[in-house]
């Protein structure tokens, strides 16, 4: 059975490129002690990457956080990152709030 694939969140996408998922690909094809060394290489690079990205006066990310949170888009935007049981239990968060916002429309 073949895993559903996770979609990259915006913090990955900036401190990845497609040289270091194509590492971390390359891992568990490699003797013990190489996939050490590259994984921990590529983690290490990730982790300068981010220092670097948010050393920046004005970083990228910041942009997201300028909106009012939609509990809605939060949990479809979060849910693309999950699968198996916590996506379900997503689902039923997605679907409670759902019926909410349609009793309190009802209600009006």
């Amino acid at each position: 059975m073949e895993q559903e694939t996770i979609a990259q969140t915006m913090l990955d996408q900036l401190v990845t490129d497609e040289n270091s998922q194509m590492l971390k690909a390359l891992i568990p094809y490699l003797s013990f002690s190489s996939q050490r060394i590259l994984a921990a290489y590529a983690k290490t690079q990730e982790l300068c990457n981010t220092l670097q990205l948010f050393s920046r006066p004005q970083n990228d990310i910041q942009i997201c956080s300028s909106r009012p949170m939609n509990p809605m888009e939060l949990l479809n935007d979060i849910r693309k990152f999950s699968y198996g049981e916590n996506r379900k239990k997503l689902d039923q968060a997605v679907n409670m709030f759902a019926m909410l916002e349609m009793l309190m429309t009802i209600n009006e």
